[in-house]
């Protein structure tokens, strides 16, 4: 299918053939007939995309200061290549759009192939021929409403969405500063509701048309005449309620809406506009400032979205669902007229000039724009190719990997190594999103893209694949790469659950000399100065392993976070520290104690895990998740035999008592994700002197899942070390 995408790093827009997208369980796939433009939202996009670095950190402070953390916490080559990753990473354009169902999914039943619907949001009702979106965006066309107008039920929905916030009630007077797509919505919307609407713009066209839609009166942005139009529509007292659309750096447009609002009154933002609020207007007025945030409840909610949880009506009564629905009802009453705001139509082919149109400003009087599909192929079947094909790329190497997933861990930490391996053929990539797949492909020369991850495992030319998944997942991939006879790498978490392990092993159990084996991403014992240090105790042991890690906060609402997508912290990182004491000992686990706490008046996580192993040696963690500044990340102490160890934030080693020199210095952290990898790829291809490590990493995994249950359970666990399949040692 096609997509418009557009690149960060230079702004650049192609329509480009990319894979179907993968339907979610609680969704269905949308041939798309009409694609609504949001003007105002998406010529920003473009313009942002085509500033230089500076501009664009100065438009986006919030992503500079996430570079910032970034580079406190990893060091500046991991931040760099994050960088340059988001940057050459494609973004689509578009959140409103119209179509038919081709196919639902498993756990859709309102919903049928052949319904004609609208969707909305953003990265899923986009400028594409087919869309998957997940059923609470999904909402049924009324049969006397056109698509193109119901291809516009994200506008109207956010255009809803700041009426409920403002609380207007009828008779009330509105001023609404800024007259494009949204404000000229708004427009008739506040006249169905029985308001006295007055806009306020700088285009005169766009005055024209409101007056056209209902508006009462129609001004420029002079204070002076606004203001009139106000006082003369209210009485003298000022206007009720203004809504600002606008996107401004200016704040003349907040100042103008304290000068025009009466005492007491509501003022709405809805546009990326400049805020400052002078103290003493609206101190004594005692306005009320308010956002009115994207199409409703739920926008921002991973379970409303792809959970497909609805909100239960008697408590919350507009959600995202309810308000498109809403904004179409009103269409097919007749009380909205889409049509007369549609000022320019393009087709789906065109869309590219269109947007470059948009982005030079050759389009100014543009207030709704509409792209059309190629009518040739709504009525044909499905296409059901979800895999794209390339010319072949590097060949003759022993190891020929499919990867599955990838992520923003794995696009910078994982593949500009893989792509550089000498004997490691890439040939397909899989994700959920077809335009990231074929982006990715055509950036390191895999020799297809899909969204299909069974494409992959059942191809018989490849014979290892990586798992760079969700965490919920992993064990589910791994299980069906190794049944199929590949070898696996997966990102951490091997599995969430004891039954999950026991399944992986249960196939492991099977194989024969040469099988598949499995390979763990716990790169930190990779690490040169892991390895340094675990020579510094040949032949004595290490007795103890300490780490001490102070981890910045992870939002609550990150996926990381979520209990059973994620399986919080524990799972995402905790469980590093955990396999690199079981690495030092040398041996199995066959105790743990564990406990962890939260301190919500800091917000703070703390888990600590004491770890015994069968050579009588002890392990520690005390991860503090929350405060990190002022410390180094992780710390790392190894004893043993009357000799220590320290490793600081995988930069530094010392070894306390020794001569000067005796450590090693990095002018990066180097936490070893380069050497896994190859040291990783030696072992698939069976190369001289490689490690089989299989066992180790299925001991690693054994021991997180009783960690896992210490907490759970308050108490001691003891591990069986002849489980699960009769581990030789670590």
């Amino acid at each position: 299918m096609k997509q418009i995408r557009q690149y960060l790093s230079d702004g650049a827009l192609e329509l480009s053939d990319v894979p179907l997208p993968v339907i979610p369980p609680a969704g269905c796939l949308v041939r798309t007939h009409y694609s609504f433009v949001s003007v105002g939202t998406e010529r920003m996009k473009v313009s942002q995309a085509r500033m230089n670095l500076f501009e664009k950190a100065r438009e986006r402070p919030d992503q500079v200061a996430l570079v910032v953390r970034t580079l406190r916490e990893q060091g500046l080559g991991p931040t760099i290549r994050k960088v340059q990753e988001r940057l050459k990473t494609p973004t689509t354009l578009g959140y409103s759009c119209a179509g038919s169902v081709v196919e639902v999914g498993l756990h859709t039943v309102d919903i049928r192939v052949g319904d004609l619907v609208a969707c909305v949001g953003e990265g899923l009702a986009t400028h594409a021929e087919y869309n998957a979106v997940p059923n609470n965006l999904v909402v049924p066309v009324p049969p006397n409403v056109s698509l193109e107008a119901a291809s516009a039920g994200a506008i109207g929905a956010i255009a809803l969405q700041s009426l409920r916030q403002a609380r207007l009630e009828l008779g009330e007077t509105v001023a609404i500063i800024g007259l494009g797509l949204l404000g000229q919505f708004l427009v008739q919307l506040c006249g169905a509701a029985g308001c006295r609407v007055m806009g306020i713009d700088l285009d005169p066209s766009k005055r024209e048309l409101a007056l056209q839609s209902g508006a009462e009166a129609a001004c420029s942005a002079d204070s002076e005449e606004a203001l009139q139009d106000a006082m003369r529509m209210s009485g003298g007292d000022g206007v009720d309620a203004v809504l600002l659309t606008v996107s401004t750096q200016s704040h003349e447009p907040i100042e103008l809406a304290a000068a025009l609002v009466r005492e007491r009154g509501r003022v709405v933002c809805l546009g990326n506009t400049e805020i400052r609020l002078d103290w003493r207007t609206w101190f004594r007025k005692e306005i009320n400032f308010l956002f009115s945030r994207a199409m409703g409840a739920g926008m921002f909610d991973p379970d409303y979205l792809a959970g497909d949880k609805d909100y239960p009506i008697g408590y919350v009564r507009w959600s995202a669902h309810r308000n498109i629905r809403a904004f179409l009802d009103l269409v097919a009453q007749g009380k909205l007229d889409v049509s007369r705001l549609i000022t320019h139509r393009f087709q789906f082919a065109d869309a590219v000039s269109a947007f470059d149109r948009i982005a030079n400003g050759e389009l100014p009087s543009a207030v709704g724009i509409v792209f059309e599909y190629p009518r040739a192929q709504r009525d044909v079947a499905p296409i059901h190719l979800r895999t794209v094909r390339f010319p072949a790329g590097r060949s003759g190497g022993l190891v020929r990997l499919g990867m599955i997933g990838c992520g923003n861990y794995a696009k910078s930490m994982l593949m500009p190594y893989l792509a550089n391996l000498d004997g490691l053929n890439l040939e397909g990539i899989c994700t959920r999103t077809g335009a990231n797949a074929e982006s990715l492909a055509q950036r390191y020369g895999f020799r297809k893209a899909t969204t299909e991850p069974m494409e992959l495992i059942e191809d018989p030319t490849i014979n290892a694949v990586a798992v760079a998944t969700r965490h919920d997942t992993h064990a589910r991939y791994v299980l069906a790469a190794l049944k199929a006879g590949k070898h696996v790498y997966v990102e951490k978490p091997l599995a969430m659950s004891e039954e999950q392990l026991q399944a992986i092993t249960a196939v492991l159990t099977q194989r024969g000399d040469g099988g598949p084996t499995l390979w763990v991403g716990h790169n930190r014992r990779f690490s040169p100065l892991s390895l340094r240090a675990l020579a510094h105790f040949k032949d004595i042991g290490a007795r103890q392993v300490s780490c001490t890690v102070r981890a910045a906060a992870t939002p609550a609402d990150s996926w990381y976070q979520d209990p059973a997508e994620g399986g919080g912290i524990l799972f995402s990182d905790v469980c590093h520290f955990v396999d690199l004491a079981l690495f030092f000992s040398g041996s199995l686990t066959t105790e743990v104690h564990a406990f962890a706490t939260t301190d919500p008046s800091h917000r703070e996580e703390s888990w600590a895990i004491h770890l015994r192993f069968s050579d009588g040696s002890m392990g520690v963690v005390h991860y503090v998740c929350g405060r990190a500044r002022g410390f180094d990340r992780e710390v790392v102490d190894v004893l043993g035999g009357g000799r220590s160890a320290r490793i600081v934030g995988f930069r530094r080693l010392v070894f306390p008592g020794s001569p000067a020199g005796s450590g090693r210095r990095l002018l990066n952290p180097d936490r070893g994700q380069k050497a896994m990898l190859r040291a990783m790829l030696a072992q698939f291809a069976r190369a001289p002197g490689s490690i089989d490590l299989t066992e180790s990493f299925v001991a690693s995994a054994q021991s997180l899942l009783a960690v896992h249950r210490s907490i759970r359970e308050r108490r001691a666990i003891t591990l069986d070390t002849s489980f699960p399949f009769g581990l030789s040692g670590a």
